[in-house]
């Protein structure tokens, strides 16, 4: 049956392929020193692989009536042969697998089929002959010809002749999978007949698909009423960190890669194989201890002062007993103690803890003090960064696979240039961990690229970075605003009226989904009601998160309303930049915490204020 692997950018598809495609599983058998007849006589498959040639094949933008549908089945066939006789070109060693006469048929059957004049006789004239077809196709999609000189073909047809024929040549009767990667960039009437592959793929040739979530824009094929569904026409295999043990391979991954280093003598023998012992993983009390370090006295500390002072002077509290509240929980308590203190006695609310109660659990560190702890503690340290003017620290293993959001490509990306930082800070000899500071660095510096990538990505490049550079300062604004930190701290998703959403934004929501910018998942707490028309959680990737310094962590989640998204969205600094602020002063308004905000703050058409 038919296979559709679904998986974001960098996670491992092209892989799949190409490692179950025949050009490897003959470098394997050649390696090892076996007989190639075992390519095709003693495999379960032979694997053909397509990579969609974006530029190519978006170039055939036009109406059906005008014969661009014929002409790119034609070229697919054009590229799937090619694959099929560079395979048999590989395989034709002394002694030669074929009856010469039989090979001779083949190539003048096949050949003749695109131009009756053809006059190839043997595998390596006819690979020539195709690159005149191909370049012939180009011409038509460029306008340069009037009238076609070679043959289009019915691409499902062809493929099973071309198999049956190939198997009649060896003597066999081998499956053949074909695996076309990227299908999702693929036009539409494009994708409706690869469907139509999928659907009626039968012995001896079988159609897998590769695509990043979101990619199929269409399960119709080419019939006017036929349609593909999953599981009837083909299984779906989901690449993700919740199929597998995404952990374990990125370990496996890069324990590979460490031994090949070793066996070309780039790496000392002697060197772990283990990418967390080079990585570590992430302290929070290692973090904050930088920040102790600092002279300078935090701002907070003396609003902390005041308000045990204002609550002191409230309750009337006598003055022994109000220095040794100041003392315990502001002066001489840990940086992160006092933070959460200052959050917990500053939130005016019906959670609001009394002095008296916030004195006892701290000095008797309650089950109640561990939970208060536990559920600000990391909303806190950005506050602390913040208030050190520092940014706040990204490292270890478990942090490099958060922010890689299942994609390895992500992963691999922050290892190395870790490494490299390593390497050129000091003289790195793989006996010792990375430096903390080093690997902070290097996910600075991969974030910021990340980010400046995404406007490449066609074709709403230039609205997905306008939208995630305003988005993420919300976010960030709300990491480091008293105000909003207090109550939902560590915001890095939203959800929307998705069913009110009109089909422009839909696009590119669908867009940003399948370039990975965004994630999706079903939603774990709806933020109005059960009959919310919110579908989804949309979550910024992880690998953006420390640019706009802000949480990796699946903890808040913001609602923006479909006016609002749509402004993010407009693809206009100036629009995006006014709904940011929009957006903001309505946050504040709604926790009535309003401090005149309109006066400063806020964004100034992409100014980085924070």
């Amino acid at each position: 049956k038919p296979l559709v692997v679904e998986g974001g950018r960098g996670s491992g598809k092209t892989m799949l392929f190409i490692f179950n495609s025949w050009l490897i599983r003959l470098q394997e058998i050649k390696k090892e020193k076996r007989d190639v007849n075992e390519l095709f006589l003693n495999q379960p498959f032979i694997g053909l692989y397509y990579r969609v040639d974006t530029a190519f094949v978006s170039a055939m933008i036009g109406k059906e009536k005008n014969h661009w549908r014929e002409i790119f089945e034609t070229y697919l066939g054009i590229c799937l042969l090619r694959e099929m006789l560079d395979f048999l070109r590989s395989i034709n060693l002394e002694p030669s697998p074929f009856d010469n006469l039989k090979l001779i048929e083949f190539v003048k059957s096949f050949s003749t089929r695109f131009n009756q004049n053809s006059t190839s006789e043997n595998l390596d004239e006819f690979f020539a002959e195709t690159d005149y077809y191909l370049n012939y196709i180009e011409d038509i999609i460029n306008g340069n010809v009037e009238r076609q000189s070679i043959r289009l073909i019915k691409l499902g047809r062809f493929i099973i002749d071309l198999c049956n024929n190939i198997n009649k040549l060896l003597n066999c009767n081998n499956l053949y999978k074909v695996f076309i990667d990227e299908y999702e960039t693929l036009l539409i009437y494009q994708q409706r007949v690869i469907n139509t592959l999928i659907k009626h793929s039968s012995s001896p040739v079988v159609f897998n698909i590769g695509l990043r979530l979101d990619g199929m824009q269409t399960n119709k094929t080419i019939g006017r009423t036929e349609t593909i569904e999953s599981p009837h026409d083909y299984e779906v295999f989901s690449i993700n960190n919740e199929t597998i043990s995404y952990r374990d391979i990125l370990i496996e991954i890069c324990k590979k890669r460490i031994q090949y280093g070793k066996e070309m003598g780039k790496i000392p023998v002697e060197a772990s194989d283990n990418i967390e012992y080079y990585l570590g993983n992430y302290s929070i009390n290692e973090e904050i201890s930088l920040y102790s370090e600092s002279r300078v006295k935090p701002k907070y500390i003396n609003e902390l002062r005041k308000i045990i002072f204002n609550e002191c002077r409230i309750h009337n509290v006598n003055k022994e007993i109000e220095e040794k509240y100041i003392s315990v929980l502001c002066d001489d308590a840990p940086l992160l103690n006092s933070m959460i203190h200052y959050l917990l006695l500053k939130r005016t609310t019906s959670y609001t803890p009394h002095i008296q109660d916030l004195f006892d659990a701290y000095i008797q560190n309650s089950k109640r003090y561990e939970e208060w702890v536990h559920n600000r503690k990391f909303g806190a340290v950005f506050l602390l960064a913040r208030s050190f003017h520092k940014n706040k620290m990204y490292y270890g293993f478990d942090v490099f696979s958060a922010l890689s959001s299942g994609i390895i490509r992500y992963f691999l990306e922050l290892c190395e240039q870790a490494f490299n930082i390593a390497f050129l800070n000091d003289d790195f000899n793989w006996t010792s961990p990375i430096d903390y500071k080093e690997q902070s660095s290097a996910v600075g510096y991969v974030s910021k690229y990340k980010i400046e990538d995404i406007n490449i990505y066609a074709p709403y490049g230039k609205e997905l970075r306008i939208f995630i550079q305003y988005l993420g300062k919300i976010f960030n604004y709300c990491h480091i605003s008293d105000e909003i930190n207090l109550g939902e701290p560590e915001p890095n998703h939203f959800s929307t009226n998705d069913l009110a959403l009109p089909s422009t934004i839909i696009d590119i929501l669908s867009s940003a989904i399948r370039c990975d910018v965004l994630q999706v998942k079903t939603p774990t707490k709806r933020k109005k009601s059960t009959q919310s028309p919110e579908t989804v959680d949309y979550y910024i990737n992880k690998i953006y998160t420390p640019y706009f310094n802000i949480s990796y962590r699946d903890k808040r989640k913001l609602h923006i309303s479909e006016i609002i998204l749509k402004e993010l969205l407009s693809g206009e600094d100036a629009v995006a930049s006014k709904a940011a602020n929009k957006y903001l002063k309505q946050k504040l308004d709604e926790d009535k915490k309003i401090k005149d905000m309109a006066q400063g703050y806020l964004f100034d058409n992409g100014e980085n204020n924070s």
